[in-house]
């Protein structure tokens, strides 16, 4: 019996292909048809990979650059506003004929800018009257402000530094001015005095106080 048992499992492996219609020659051909199948997956699904990091990179450069647009047409825009609002005054002042005689500062304005007690000032700089020759000099301003209990004040810049500084001023008939000064942090801005400095010679041409509420 153990006989007979054995030649039947022998004879059921060696004819196992015949039963199930698959040889082994079969069966490994296409088990290596399979791992080629895997791989060529694999090399697919590593170049859709490739392809969606492109496109990620893409899709931030393109919000990158609709983020800076934004900015810079907010920025047009604010400086648009800004330049009919001097060119309306402007158009006021010379149709009124209340230009000042010799330099005068107009239009003074004062606003926070970002964090930390920084401030952006801008102004218009006026030479009204007989214009003998174009006028240079410098700026400085003196911002006045309390801290614990006490005023203080800070020049922009400081009168060793204001001889080292460039001319800033140089017009004819007028000019825009701005820029942005820093007090401590913690202090109250309450006043803000422009001084216009004549070149050559460095007396003071006209100044001009602005009271912050």
């Amino acid at each position: 019996m153990v006989v007979i048992g054995v030649v039947i499992a022998w004879w059921l492996t060696d004819n196992s292909s015949r039963i199930t219609g698959f040889t082994r020659a079969e069966a490994r051909q296409q088990i290596e048809q399979l791992d080629e199948e895997i791989r060529e997956l694999k090399k697919h699904i590593e170049t859709l990979k490739g392809t969606l990091s492109e496109r990620v990179r893409q899709v931030q450069i393109e919000k990158a650059a609709q983020t800076e647009l934004a900015k810079n047409a907010a920025q047009l825009q604010d400086e648009n506003a800004s330049l009919k609002e001097e060119l309306g005054f402007l158009r006021n002042l010379m149709s009124a004929g209340n230009v000042p005689e010799g330099i005068s500062i107009q239009n003074l304005k004062v606003e926070p800018d970002g964090q930390n007690n920084e401030f952006r000032y801008r102004m218009l700089l006026i030479q009204g009257g007989q214009r003998k020759q174009d006028f240079k000099g410098k700026v400085q301003i003196i911002a006045n402000f309390a801290q614990n209990g006490a005023f203080s004040s800070l020049s922009f810049p400081q009168d060793a530094a204001l001889k080292a500084t460039a001319a800033q001023v140089d017009l004819k008939y007028y000019q825009k001015l701005e820029g942005r000064f820093k007090i401590p942090e913690g202090a109250l801005l309450k006043s803000l005095q422009v001084r216009i400095i004549g070149l050559p010679g460095g007396e003071t041409r006209t100044t001009k106080t602005l009271n912050i509420s």
